[in-house]
């Protein structure tokens, strides 16, 4: 039973089944959140047409009470006794009172309500002098006169009509508070629940009018809407409000004032009981998310993880760590099989590896023996033959002396043997480094480079680093052919100018360089690709840093050169 519920099979379908479950449930839940969204846009436009509706209104009973005042005060510079003009006038346009002034800023006449504000605010027209209204075109001031807390704000209108060259200039000035404007009235309209509450403000910011009166008198708060409001712009945005809840604001100008009218509330308020249950229908399907949630909890620690465990363990028993194969991955019962199978494959592949270290560690040492017996041979006897060819040679000049023909032959034949016997030893100082069996890793490579150098090739750059030091035989040898070999493809296959060799001794490693600026070429990501490529020089190179354990990479692009790095972990020898 235990096997069955863990089988791949069942697995499989729970995987399956799963994505039509989240497609139902994000069909459910999507559906119910387009209409919350269609639902909220509805409300954003209405709450935008009613916020200018009532910011219309208030505009235009604004340009009533100026038009009025404009005409008291154009009377008034008509008339002999200004006095009258306000005795006929009733104070049911301007509650708080009208006074009139001359263009010398004094009192001409006023109502029996003008005292209480002209004794205790600072209205005075010679400070006003110069002040407008934003709107071009609009004559008059308005001076907000706040209760800090209260909403019994009153406005000060300022009007200097102009007058014939006969009539005398006169500045009126009508208080008239929001209650006689009909801004409570209007607000009715916006009033669409209990949370929803209507600003009135100042193009600079000051509250004249809030539903909470608390706020009267302090300033607007750094928002989007409120910015956009105060550039004169109408519309709706959406904001958070302390608790997270979605508030929708829609604001509007008040034409000819620079005002502003702001109405927020929360939207989801204007739903009906009925459609805010209805947001917890797609709840019905929890039990079977929660049931599928856990089923894929199962499929991935079951099957999911153990597959990613064992691929990662392959990849490193791909790159040669036999032993991250080892540990357990876990999961169902056919990945455990897998790993096991990949288990007995890595050994086999390991014994296997070992078998040709062993093979390619005797090859190579074969083929250092065949060398050196090569170069002992050609030393000993081709090279005594060449100087004893030489010899002879040296002796035959006296018996050509009547001869130029001849001994100009002779001189030639003497120059060839010559060049015969330093390439000889060339070739035998390359098959059998003396230096560095005498001397160590670094006059050996400095000698091959010097060789080299002595050609018509790339110019050829030697660097060191750190105290050189002696290193074990085997070692050193691996380290001479593998820099032997970058040396030798870069001179005849890379088409550079400059080579560069460079040889680095670390307290713990020893890193050689070669580099040059040559065509490069394509570098394999992978060792066995080399031979497809037919690269077995690199090859070669790759099994002698095996045998040492040393780290060989390989850095080419066309046209861009070639870097071979070769990093061996050792430790000196007295």
């Amino acid at each position: 039973m235990r096997r069955r519920f863990g089988s791949l099979p069942l697995q499989l379908f729970t995987v399956l089944a799963l994505p039509l479950l989240i497609l139902l449930v994000l069909v459910a839940f999507g559906s119910i959140t387009l209409h919350q969204v269609a639902t909220r846009d509805l409300v954003a436009a209405h709450d935008v047409q009613a916020v200018r509706g009532v910011a219309g209104s208030l505009s235009e009973r604004i340009d009533q009470q100026e038009a009025s005042l404009t005409r008291i005060a154009a009377r008034a510079a008509r008339s002999e006794s200004p006095e009258d003009e306000l005795n006929a006038w009733s104070d049911t346009l301007f509650e708080g009172g009208v006074a009139l002034y001359d263009g010398q800023g004094l009192l001409l006449a006023s109502t029996g309500r003008v005292e209480s504000w002209q004794t205790t605010s600072p209205l005075r027209p010679d400070l006003l002098d110069g002040v407008r209204r934003a709107t071009p075109g609009s004559s008059a001031i308005l001076i907000p006169l706040i209760n800090q807390g209260s909403n019994a704000t009153r406005i000060a209108m300022i009007v200097s009509p102009a007058v014939s060259p006969n009539s005398r200039p006169v500045t009126a000035i009508g208080v008239i508070s929001l209650n006689g404007l009909g801004l409570p009235t209007l607000l009715e309209t916006l009033q669409t629940s209990e949370s929803s509450s209507v600003t009135l403000a100042t193009q600079d910011g000051l509250i004249l009018y809030q539903t909470d009166p608390s706020l009267t008198g302090t300033t607007l708060p750094n928002a989007p809407h409120i910015a956009a409001a105060l550039r004169g712009e109408s519309g709706a945005d959406y904001r958070n409000d302390a608790n997270g809840s979605e508030l929708i604001a829609a604001f509007a100008p008040l034409q000819e004032t620079g005002w502003v009218l702001v109405q927020e509330e929360h939207w989801a308020e204007m739903l009906s009981p009925l459609m805010r249950y209805s947001q917890a229908a797609p709840l019905v399907v929890l039990p079977g998310l929660i049931i599928a949630i856990i089923t894929v909890w199962f499929a991935i620690y079951g099957i999911v993880r153990p597959l990613q465990r064992l691929e990662a363990s392959a990849a490193d028993l791909a790159a040669g760590q036999f032993t991250s194969i080892e540990e357990s991955v876990g999961g169902i019962e056919e990945i455990r099989r897998l790993q096991v199978s990949l288990q007995a494959m890595a050994g086999q592949v390991e014994k296997a590896q070992e078998v040709m270290r062993h093979y390619i560690a005797a090859i190579t040492q074969t083929q250092e023996d065949e060398r050196l017996r090569l170069a002992r041979e050609l030393h000993d006897h081709t090279i005594q033959a060449l100087i004893a060819l030489d010899h002879r040679e040296q002796v035959l000049r006296r018996y050509l002396t009547s001869d130029p023909a001849g001994a100009k032959v002779l001189s030639e034949l003497r120059s060839m043997t010559g060049e015969a016997i330093d390439e000889l030893r060339r070739i035998i100082r390359a098959m059998r480094p003396i230096y560095l069996e005498d001397l160590g890793l670094l006059p050996a490579l400095e000698v091959l480079a010097r060789d080299i150098a002595k050609g018509t090739g790339p110019k050829i750059h030697f660097e060191r680093q750190g105290e050189p030091r002696r290193l074990p035989p085997e070692e050193e040898m691996a380290l001479y052919r593998m820099a032997q070999e970058g040396i030798t493809n870069a001179y005849h296959h890379s088409q550079c100018r400059d080579l560069w060799v460079k040889v680095c001794f670390e307290p713990t490693a020893v890193i050689v360089t070669v580099q040059d600026n040559g065509v490069g070429f394509d570098a394999p990501g992978k060792v066995t690709d080399l031979a497809h490529n037919g690269h077995f020089g690199l090859i070669g190179m790759y099994e002698r840093a095996s045998l040492i354990q040393a780290a060989l990479t390989v850095h080419s692009a066309q046209n861009k050169g070639t870097t071979v790095t070769i990093r061996a972990r050792t430790q000196s020898t007295n």
